[in-house]
This record gives structure tokens, sequence and C-alpha cells, in this order.
């Protein structure tokens, strides 16, 4: 098996890379986390299992409702999306 190792460099300046890590470690992180918690506990999660995949849609609504909560307001589109 072959490995990749991948390294970037980051030539932002000192308080871009505090708020990035503020909005990932603070905001998007736990944003995931609640999701994936939401979902664990829907009523449709073993009919999902079965069928081996999450609707889309329903993650997407999930977000959208937490997008209002003031813990997780406030991050860029991006941010949403990749959760």
């Amino acid at each position: 098996m072959s490995q990749i190792t991948i390294q970037c460099r980051l030539v932002s300046s000192a308080s871009t890379r505090q708020y990035l890590w503020k909005l990932m470690a603070e905001q998007n992180t736990p944003l995931i986390n609640e999701l994936l918690e939401q979902l664990g506990h829907h009523p449709d999660l073993e009919n999902w299992r079965q069928k081996a995949k999450i609707p889309a849609d329903i993650v997407k609504q999930l977000c959208l409702t937490l997008k209002t909560d003031p813990r997780y307001s406030g991050q860029p589109s991006r941010f949403y999306a990749s959760a």
C-alpha cells in the first residue's frame, strides 16, 4: 500500500490563522458533532442503515436548523456546506 504525504504552508497573517482556527475548533467541529448526534437519534436511522445511505436533504435540513442556533451561527457558507 502506498502512502501520500501532503504538506502545505500557511502564509496568512497570525490574526487570520487565529480566526480560522477559532471558526474550526469552536464552531464548525461542534456543529458537525451536533449533526452526528441528531442523526444518531433520528427515527429513520435504522432504514438508512439498511440502505447504507443517509439522504442529503435530511442533513441539509438539520444543518439549516442549527444555523440559527447562536452556538453555530456566523460561520462562512463553506463551513456549513462542508458540515
